[in-house]
């Protein structure tokens, strides 16, 4: 009996210490295992510090329609920004198609790629932009090809001066420098997303355009606040700048000291009033003062000059003709207003040149106009009265009333004559024509939005001329006002001064990245 029990007590030490060291070998793996755990932990802690130290080493892709796609550095030492404004355009104009008054013709009317460098979170802005607009002009030539340009839209540096202090100014230099004064909001609201076709044809023939100019410092001081000095808004725009404006090819030289100055001034009073009648009002006011140099290789403002915009081929309206203009002084003047509230825009604007006669016997020349502009986002899928141009089926109304006049002072030597000599029927029927003119433009235009800066449209330009320039291949004819043989051009049907009107249709497809 005895000898049962120490054996029963050895086999229950022996069990005893097989059990504990057991219990003491789990214990050891569990703490080994927590310890790998542990490091385990450590590591991917130590993995998502790298990932995001790595995520925030990448450069940021960001894309605003119409805007183009922006790579940027992860501390914007660089940055890259692509874009292209694309624009084709089927016209069915007036007038006789050998002289290149299209139908049913495509033509490219914008194709503009660019990349804009940035340096320094942008604090240097290096902008490349290429014109390859359509019919000749994307090889550098015209729409005949007869004249050879170049093909850069723009070529410029901009140093963001504001980066550094807020009253300091955005420096423009370059080639194809951008002048505020000629592309005001009010003459055409926006090519890229505004229902009018084109430019007024006063600014867009003398001189401003696109307010382009061959090359030129600009000052912009953009979107500023008036608050501090108790005023409810912001300046628009207030630029200053001295450039060829108009004139010198990209990058080419005018040859003359007489430089060609601009400024420009946009301003919202009420901007930052909570009041949707008040905030969308904008007052502008634009001034170019070029210096006619006849000795120059080129002046931006040597002759008064007002041509259709049918693209195929513009038919000239009237023409001083090119160095008419004396040397001295030309001035133009333009103020502007706009108008926003919900999706209704108005535009109001004016345009007021001049040139004297210094002495040359070249005559005063004036030119004026007023323009009167109406966009209406009439429907999208959120409504009637809703839309933009970055809601898909939007649909956007406009319509435009414009009149251009311009007159030609006498002389008494070269030109018009002051009087006319009796039995002078020709010179009667020259005063008639070329001495001043009226034009009227009425505009209708209809588009739909299919994607965010995507949309289709239709505009309809009816023209109304007091007097037209009759002879061979000129408008009167070309637009088919009157018929006359060469052998007769003065018959009774196409005679000198015969105004008339005419109709152009333009199909459009456009889009700006």
């Amino acid at each position: 009996m005895k000898k049962r029990f120490v054996k029963l007590a050895l086999l229950s030490a022996v069990l005893f210490a097989a059990a504990s060291a057991r219990a003491q070998s789990v214990d050891d793996k569990i703490r080994s295992l927590e310890q790998e755990l542990t490091q385990l932990k450590d590591q991917q802690i130590e993995l998502k510090k790298e990932a995001t130290a790595a995520a925030a080493a990448m450069p940021s892709f960001e894309y605003r329609p119409g805007n183009g796609l922006n790579i940027e550095a992860a501390d914007k030492a660089w940055g890259v920004r692509f874009t292209v404004e694309t624009h084709f355009r089927y016209n069915f104009e007036s007038g006789r198609d050998q002289i290149g008054r299209s139908n049913g013709e495509l033509m490219g009317r914008r194709f503009r790629p660019g990349v804009i460098y940035c340096v320094n979170n942008c604090l240097w802005e290096i902008e490349a932009t290429l014109d390859l607009d359509g019919w000749g002009t994307g090889t550098g030539k015209n729409a005949t090809a007869t004249t050879v340009g170049s093909i850069l839209q723009r070529g410029a540096v901009n140093f963001h001066a504001e980066n550094l202090h807020p009253w300091l100014p955005t420096v423009q230099f370059g080639m194809e420098v951008q002048n505020a004064a000629g592309g005001s909001l009010a003459r055409q609201g926006s090519g890229n997303t505004g229902a009018q076709a084109e430019y007024d044809l006063l600014t867009r023939n003398n001189g401003f355009n696109t307010g382009r100019a061959g090359s030129g410092i600009i000052l912009n001081w953009d979107d500023r606040s008036l608050s501090s000095i108790g005023i409810p808004g912001r300046i628009g725009k207030f630029q200053l700048g001295m450039s060829s404006i108009a004139e010198g090819d990209d990058g080419i030289a005018s040859f003359t000291d007489r430089k060609d100055f601009s400024t420009y001034l946009s301003i919202q009073p009420f901007s930052e009033v909570k009041n949707k009648w008040l905030s969308g009002l904008t007052f502008e006011y634009g001034v170019w003062f070029c210096n006619a140099d006849n000795r120059a290789n080129e002046n931006g403002c040597d002759r008064y000059r007002i041509q259709d915009h049918g693209d195929g081929a513009r038919q000239t309206l009237f023409d001083t003709g090119s160095g008419s203009i004396g040397d001295g002084l030309t001035t133009a003047m333009g103020p502007g207003i706009v108008y926003n509230v919900g999706p209704y825009t108005l535009r109001v604007m004016g345009s007021f040149e001049q040139s004297e006669d210094r002495g040359e016997g070249r005559g005063k020349k004036r030119a004026h106009n007023f323009l009167i502009g109406h966009d209406l986002y009439l429907w999208s899928p959120k409504g009637f009265l809703t839309g933009s141009s970055t809601t898909p089926n939007s649909i956007l109304v406009g319509t435009h009333f414009e009149r251009n006049d311009m007159s030609l002072g006498c002389n008494g030597s070269t030109g018009i004559p002051c009087s006319v000599p009796a039995g002078s029927a020709s010179i009667t029927r020259l005063l008639n024509q070329f001495h001043r003119t009226r034009i009227l433009l009425r505009e209708w235009d209809l588009w739909y939005v299919i994607a965010p800066r995507m949309n289709v449209g239709i505009n309809v330009l009816w023209y109304d001329a007091s007097n037209l320039r009759n002879g061979a291949n000129q408008a009167a004819q070309n637009l088919g006002v009157c018929n006359a043989s060469t052998s007769n051009i003065n018959s009774s049907n196409c005679r000198p001064g015969k105004g008339g009107d005419w109709l152009d249709v333009m199909l459009n497809w456009r889009y700006s990245f």
